[in-house]
């Protein structure tokens, strides 16, 4: 499967702001496999070796914890591995790396033959490198069609300003902006948000679960369940996340 139809349409270049998605094995292959991925992606961004060593290490810990932890037992796991920029809410950038699978949960510990100690010390070494910055939420693959259900585990880290120098690829004026969160959200299997104009801004909504407006070069959002949210325009692949969780959440 080539780059392009991997994408299914998404930016593929991290730095033009794209949302890199690729398949991982079900396998002992999977950390391999998960590594030469990112090993791929870096050097786009500037990152120190430092950096890219922590990283590497990481994505490794993610994918085998997929493996070890989230694989059903007929065995096929339907991971994916994602990587893009967003902003950190503080005005600085960050690199997020998620791993996806199909299983909402992880699998029971006694099933999975391995002690929780093993499945600990991977995420001791990830809260320690990411200082914290890292959890998981419930999610839709990607790579699917249609899309599938699952959960997303990330990690975040911080990048140097030389990698935002190209990041921002994506139509800006709110018009063109509203239609591509709208395609994407269709891609995740989120249909029933609608496009409209009201008093002039655009907005997406439907159900009353949730309403998203865009106007002034951003995002904001309110779920029935009382969560807002707010982001750039830019960070379109971040607010397609929240969205997706948010849809998520309260269909659970």
């Amino acid at each position: 499967m080539t780059k392009a139809a991997t994408m299914r349409g998404i930016p593929w270049r991290l730095e033009n702001g794209g949302c890199a998605a690729l398949p991982l094995p079900a396998d002992e292959s999977i950390a391999r496999v998960a590594r030469a991925h990112v090993t791929e992606l870096l050097p786009a961004l500037g990152l120190s070796i430092q950096d890219v060593d922590d990283i590497t290490l990481m994505v490794s810990e993610l994918a085998t914890n997929v493996l070890q932890h989230a694989t059903s037992r007929e065995g096929a796991s339907g991971a994916e591995l994602w990587v893009y920029q967003r902003t950190d809410g503080s005005g600085r950038d960050e690199l997020v790396v998620k791993a996806f699978d199909t299983l909402r949960g992880w699998r029971p510990q006694e099933d999975a033959g391995r002690p929780m100690l093993e499945h600990g010390r991977g995420l001791e070494i990830i809260d320690l490198l990411t200082r914290g910055r890292w959890g998981h939420h419930p999610s839709r693959s990607r790579l699917r069609t249609p899309a599938v259900r699952g959960k997303a585990t990330w990690i975040a880290l911080p990048l140097p300003r030389s990698a935002r120098r190209r990041r921002h690829a994506w139509r800006r004026d709110e018009p063109h902006a509203t239609k591509d969160l709208h395609a994407l959200l269709v891609q995740r299997g989120v249909e029933h948000l609608s496009p409209r104009d009201e008093l002039g801004v655009r907005v997406l909504s439907g159900n009353g679960d949730l309403t998203v407006w865009c106007e002034a070069a951003t995002f904001r959002w309110h779920a029935r369940t009382g969560e807002t949210g707010r982001l750039p325009i830019a960070d379109i692949t971040e607010v397609c996340e929240e969205l997706v969780r948010l849809h998520e959440c309260m269909n659970d």
